[in-house]
C-alpha cells in the first residue's frame, strides 16, 4: 500500500530532487563565472588601464625626444630656447635667475643639459630638473639650499652650511645670526661634504633638542681631548662634551643647570639673614661651586660633572696675568692652582721655623 503511494505518476511534470540539485549547481557555476569576470574587469580598471597609460606616456616621451632631436638637427632655428621659466624659487628671484641663465637674444641654441648645468652652478641651488614644454620654451624646477648652521673660521667670512655638512655660500647680514655656529680652525671646502661639519650639524641638532639656544660649537683646536666644546645662551661657562654619544651628557647638563637655578630662586626668596648664613662657608674649602659661576663644565666623565672655577689673575713683574683664562688663549684643562701659594718643593713653614 505504501509503495503504491510513493510511485511517481507518469503525468507528474514536477522536477525530481536530482534535477533540482543539477539546476542549482548550474546556477552557482554561472554566478561564479559572472563574479570572476566582474573582478577581472575591476582589476583592469584599477591597475591595468593606469599602467598601460603610464607606459604609453613614457613611450611618447621617448619618441618625442627622438623626434625633437631629429627636428633640432634638421631645423635648429625652430628649437632655440627663447623662454625659460623657473619654478620652486623661494629666496631667489626667478625672473632675474632666468635672465642670467638665458639672456635675451641668445645667438646660439642652448641644450637642456647646459641650462641645467648653469643653474646648478648657482651656490643657492641644490638640485635642478629641466623639461622642454614647447620647441622654444623650457621649464626648470629648482630646489634651493636650506642653511642649517654657520661655519666660522678666525679671520674668514662666515659660510652657510646645509644639513649634509656642505658649505655653499657666504653668510651676509644678520639674517643668519640665530643659526648654530660651528667654529673650525680653517675654512671648509666649498660644494663638498665635510665630515667634521656634518658631525657638528648632528651635535647642534641634539643640543637644540635638549632646549638650548645660541649654540656655538668648537670642533677642532689645539687640544682634541677637550673637543667638541659647547657654549650656549644663558651659560657663561665653556662646556666640554668630548667624544661619544652626547645624549646622556646633555641630560646631565640640563639637570645640573636646573638644580643651579632652583638654588638661585631659593636664595632670592629668603631674607637677608638667611642669605648671609648661606654665604658663609660650611667647611674650610668653602661651598661647592655652582654651574652658573664656573669657568668650565666638563661632561667627559660618566659618573660625575667637573666644574672648574674662574681663577683670579696673578700679579707678575709685568702686571696682572691670567694664564689660561685670557681671552683667545688655547683651551684645555689647566693645572690646579695651589690654595696656599706655595711652590712645588717648598714647605709651608717660614724660614725661621725651618732653621729651628
Amino acid at each position: 500500500m505504501i509503495g503504491w503511494l510513493r510511485r511517481r505518476k507518469t503525468d507528474d511534470l514536477r522536477p525530481t530532487y536530482a534535477e533540482r540539485q543539477a539546476a542549482l549547481e548550474r546556477a552557482r557555476e554561472r554566478l561564479r563565472r559572472q563574479q570572476s569576470a566582474e573582478s577581472r574587469r575591476r582589476a583592469w580598471l584599477r591597475i591595468g588601464l593606469p599602467g598601460c597609460a603610464a607606459l604609453a606616456f613614457l613611450a611618447g616621451l621617448a619618441l618625442s625626444d627622438r623626434v625633437a632631436a631629429r627636428g633640432a638637427a634638421a631645423r635648429p632655428e625652430l628649437f632655440v630656447v627663447q623662454r625659460l621659466e623657473i619654478e620652486g624659487a623661494q629666496r631667489l628671484d626667478a625672473a632675474a635667475l632666468a635672465r642670467a641663465v638665458l639672456p635675451e637674444g641668445a645667438p646660439e641654441p642652448m641644450e637642456l643639459a647646459e641650462i641645467a648645468s648653469r643653474l646648478e652652478a648657482h651656490p643657492w641651488i641644490a638640485h635642478v630638473a629641466v623639461a622642454r614644454v614647447a620647441p622654444s620654451a623650457v621649464v626648470a624646477r629648482i630646489e634651493e639650499q636650506e642653511p642649517a648652521a654657520l661655519a666660522c673660521a678666525v679671520g674668514e667670512a662666515r659660510l652657510l652650511v646645509n644639513a649634509q655638512g656642505v658649505a655653499f655660500a657666504e653668510a651676509e647680514g644678520a639674517e643668519w645670526d640665530s643659526l648654530p655656529r660651528l667654529v673650525v680652525a680653517s675654512p671648509p671646502p666649498r660644494d663638498r661634504r665635510d665630515p667634521l661639519l656634518a658631525q657638528g650639524i648632528a651635535l647642534a641638532r641634539a643640543v637644540s633638542e635638549a632646549g638650548f639656544s645660541g649654540i656655538e660649537l668648537s670642533l677642532d683646536g689645539e687640544d682634541p681631548n677637550a673637543l667638541p666644546a659647547l657654549r650656549v645662551q644663558g651659560v657663561d661657562a665653556r662646556i666640554v662634551l668630548g667624544a661619544g654619544d652626547p645624549a646622556q651628557k646633555l641630560a646631565k647638563l640640563v639637570q645640573l643647570l636646573a638644580r643651579d637655578r632652583s638654588h638661585d630662586r631659593e636664595d632670592q626668596s629668603s631674607d637677608p639673614a638667611g642669605q648671609a648664613l648661606r654665604a658663609m662657608p660650611s667647611d674650610p674649602a668653602g661651598q661647592a661651586l655652582r654651574a652658573m659661576q664656573a669657568r668650565e663644565i666638563d661632561l667627559r666623565f660618566e659618573e660625575q660633572v667637573v666644574l672648574r672655577p674662574v681663577v683670579a689673575p696673578e700679579l707678575g713683574n709685568d702686571g696682572p696675568t691670567s694664564g689660561a683664562d685670557a681671552p683667545g688663549s688655547a683651551t684645555g684643562v689647566p693645572a690646579p692652582r695651589r690654595a696656599t701659594g706655595d711652590r712645588p718643593g717648598e714647605s709651608r713653614r717660614s724660614p725661621e721655623q725651618r732653621k729651628g
